[in-house]
C-alpha cells in the first residue's frame, strides 16, 4: 500500500465514524483542471500592513497571484507570482509580528518596486481580494496601476451564507470545504483565495469564481441618506441601510448599495421618512472599478 493510499484510507475512516473531519491542506500555486478558452486574466492579491488605516500605515507584504480564468468562471493555468516586503517607516507593532510572522530583520532595506508590480499588473483584467475594501485603499496608495482596474471582493460578493458557509473569514471558508493553510502572509492567502476560487459552491453547485463574477459585474447605486433625522436611524438600518463616519471620503450618513433600477423607489422611500428634514440623498454609481475604492 502506498503512502497516498495509506493516507486516504485513513482519513476515510476517520470521517466515517462521524466524530472527525480531516482537513487537507492547500498545496501551493499549481494549475487546475479546467480548460479556459478565451482565457481572461485574473490576480489574486493580498497586503499585510502596520495597521487598519490607509491614513496612517502601511502596507509591510505584497503578494499576488496571476491566473487564466473564462467568463463562465472556471479557473485554469496559474501564469505567476510576486511577493515582496516593504520596509515601513515606522516599527512594525508587535501584534503584527506576532499575527503575521514578519519582524523588522525581514523588512529591512526592502521596497516594492512600483515598476515591477506595473509590469506584474499589465494583462490583468480582473483584481481580486479577499476584504477589498481594506486591500484595495492600501495598493492604490502603494502602486498607482492599481487605480483604473476592476476588483472584486471573495470575502462580500459570494453568497456564503445562502451557500450554508455562515462566516466570511478566509481560514473559515477554507475549512468549510475541508481545506487549511497557514494564514496571514500575503502569498499563502492569495494562495488560498485561488484555490477556493476554483472549488463548487455547496449548494447550488456553482463554481465559486461563477457566483463572484456575477456580482462584481453588477451596477448599483450607492445611496447616501444625508441629512437624515436622527429619530430615521431605527427604519433604515431596518431597510439595511449601514452608518459612514466619513474618514473614506464619502459622505458622513447612511448608506445602501441598490441595483441602479430600483433608484427611484429608494428616493421615494427617503422621501417619507424625512419628516420634514433637509435630508438630501447623494447617489454615486458602482461597478467593479469604483465599489472599493476610497472617495477623493
Amino acid at each position: 500500500m502506498t503512502e497516498d493510499v495509506a493516507i486516504e484510507a485513513a482519513r476515510f475512516l476517520l470521517e466515517n465514524t462521524g466524530d472527525y473531519r480531516v482537513l487537507k491542506r492547500f498545496p501551493k500555486a499549481s494549475s487546475f483542471d479546467a480548460l479556459v478558452a478565451d482565457a481572461l486574466v485574473g490576480v489574486a492579491v493580498d497586503v499585510e500592513t502596520t495597521g487598519l488605516d490607509v491614513e496612517i500605515d502601511e502596507v509591510i507584504e505584497l503578494g499576488m497571484i496571476k491566473f487564466l480564468f473564462d467568463r463562465e468562471g472556471h479557473v485554469g493555468q496559474i501564469i505567476s507570482t510576486f511577493q515582496s516586503f516593504n520596509q515601513p517607516n515606522v516599527a512594525i507593532p508587535k501584534i503584527i509580528s506576532d499575527l503575521t510572522g514578519i519582524h523588522a530583520h525581514d523588512v529591512r532595506g526592502q521596497r516594492i518596486s512600483g515598476n515591477d508590480v506595473e509590469t506584474f499588473l499589465a494583462d490583468a483584467t480582473l483584481i481580486i481580494a479577499h476584504n477589498a475594501a481594506f486591500d484595495r485603499p492600501f495598493c492604490e496608495a502603494l502602486v498607482p496601476a492599481f487605480i483604473d482596474l476592476p476588483w472584486a471582493c471573495s470575502a462580500t460578493e459570494i453568497p456564503w451564507r445562502s451557500e450554508g458557509i455562515t462566516g466570511t473569514r478566509l481560514e473559515y471558508i477554507a475549512h468549510s470545504f475541508g481545506r487549511f493553510y497557514d494564514p496571514h502572509r500575503a502569498i499563502d492567502d492569495c494562495n488560498a483565495v485561488v484555490h477556493i476560487l476554483s472549488l463548487t459552491l455547496p449548494r447550488s453547485n456553482t463554481p465559486v469564481l461563477s457566483a463572484l463574477l456575477q456580482n462584481a459585474r453588477r451596477i448599483d447605486m450607492r445611496v447616501f441618506a444625508d441629512g437624515a433625522p436622527y429619530d430615521s436611524r431605527i427604519e433604515l438600518k431596518r431597510r439595511g441601510y449601514r452608518w459612514n463616519d466619513g474618514q473614506n471620503g464619502y459622505p458622513r450618513a447612511w448608506w445602501k448599495d441598490i441595483p441602479i433600477d430600483d433608484v427611484d423607489k429608494e428616493l421615494a422611500s427617503l422621501e417619507a421618512i424625512k419628516n420634514g428634514k433637509a435630508l438630501t440623498p447623494n447617489l454615486f454609481r458602482m461597478t467593479a472599478k469604483t465599489r472599493f475604492r476610497r472617495q477623493v
